[in-house]
């Protein structure tokens, strides 16, 4: 109801705009009749422009009590334009002098309003304006009250501004919409960034926390609503601060970038691996039972194992300790998470190197 509202008040405005316009070409003629170059009386004049005036009256009155409502076209974009077109050509036909000037006016006026018309539209308004003139030309013709010269000039000019204008207007409007829709996927491309880049570790590329959670909350979602799994993998890269004391900090960033580059390497699109800071990453395998991210976690340190950390020292190797767990149905998300760490802890505890599922010390893979 309020869209409708709103549709109707800028209908009588586009009303109101085209009257206002026809209103500055009137008052040029009022000027060329001060002058003495309008075969009009002031009576006479008047009562054109009340006549004009009415027409845009009507068409308000019509707005305003919705009839317009029960048209094909609410807006009356055409009958519009036609009356206004019929008062520039009723007027500039009884100019003397200043003629071309006179209707060139009005037409610029009209024009600016045609823009909205379609192309069957504008079509029917330029054969209507165009034979509207023809029919003042003839009445002249028969009073000789008709300049020959003036009358192409301004007819020339007449079909030129009805027929280019628009379709200027339209080229326009065209290339506008290209800019705008080239600039909308240039904005839509930069916001794809900023949002992807919100939720990235910016080093090595690996979600961060903030998109961990998000993910593990729609992950938990799944399993509690029907029969699905999905385990974690808690990873810390042994004795990672050594990397940094002997290669230097470069080299430790080229360490964590590998790391993440296996273990993408080895999880599916619907997977998940997060850096929780530092030498500390989460991996969450996506419909996924315990015992099979277990084979995935053995496949991850035996890549792990075959890195070259610096080629200053082939030979030096990494390893990493991991906490395994399966989320519990209807369990808080954050209960799995400490479960994981805990295994974690107890991975490094007990030697580093090797893998321990969650409460299940006795089943642990040690990969020394």
């Amino acid at each position: 109801m309020e869209e409708s509202i709103l549709q109707q008040r800028a209908r009588i405005y586009r009303v109101a705009t085209l009257a206002a316009g026809i209103f500055v070409h009137l008052m040029a003629c009022w000027i060329v009749l001060s002058i003495g170059n309008m075969n009009l009386s002031t009576v006479e004049f008047v009562s054109l422009a009340s006549l004009s005036a009415a027409g845009f009256l009507v068409l308000i009155l019509l707005i305003s009590f919705e009839w317009n409502l029960n048209l094909e076209d609410p807006d009356m974009s055409l009958p519009q334009m036609m009356w206004a077109v019929s008062i520039v050509i009723m007027t500039s036909h009884f100019v003397t002098e200043l003629k071309a000037a006179v209707v060139l006016l009005g037409l610029a006026m009209v024009v600016i309003g045609a823009n909205r018309l379609n192309r069957k539209e504008q079509i029917v308004f330029a054969v209507y304006s165009l034979a509207l003139y023809c029919v003042s030309m003839v009445i002249l013709s028969q009073s000789n009250s008709l300049s020959t010269i003036t009358e192409i000039v301004v007819m020339i000019a007449f079909a030129l501004i009805l027929v280019c204008g628009p379709m200027l207007h339209r080229f326009e409007m065209s290339m506008l919409e290209n800019v705008l829709v080239s600039k909308n996927k240039e904005l839509s491309n930069a916001l794809d960034q900023v949002k992807e880049l919100a939720i990235r570790d910016e080093l090595t590329g690996a979600y961060n926390r903030r998109f961990l959670i998000d993910f593990l909350v729609q992950q938990k979602a799944q399993a509690d609503r029907r029969d699905y799994e999905f385990t974690l993998c808690f990873v810390d890269l042994d004795f990672f601060k050594r990397v940094n004391d002997r290669f230097g900090h470069g080299a430790g960033d080229q360490v964590l970038k590998r790391f993440c580059e296996i273990a993408k390497s080895l999880l599916r699109e619907v997977d998940c691996v997060a850096r929780m800071g530092g030498e500390e990453f989460i991996m969450v395998l996506a419909g996924t039972p315990q015992q099979d991210a277990l084979i995935v976690a053995e496949r991850l340190a035996v890549q792990l194992a075959d890195m070259v950390v610096s080629p200053n020292e082939p030979t030096y190797r990494i390893t990493a300790s991991l906490g395994v767990t399966a989320y519990r149905k209807d369990e808080d998300i954050h209960v799995t998470m400490e479960r994981a760490d805990k295994a974690l802890y107890d991975a490094k505890r007990t030697g580093r190197n090797k893998v321990i599922i969650a409460e299940v010390d006795a089943h642990q893979i040690n990969f020394g």
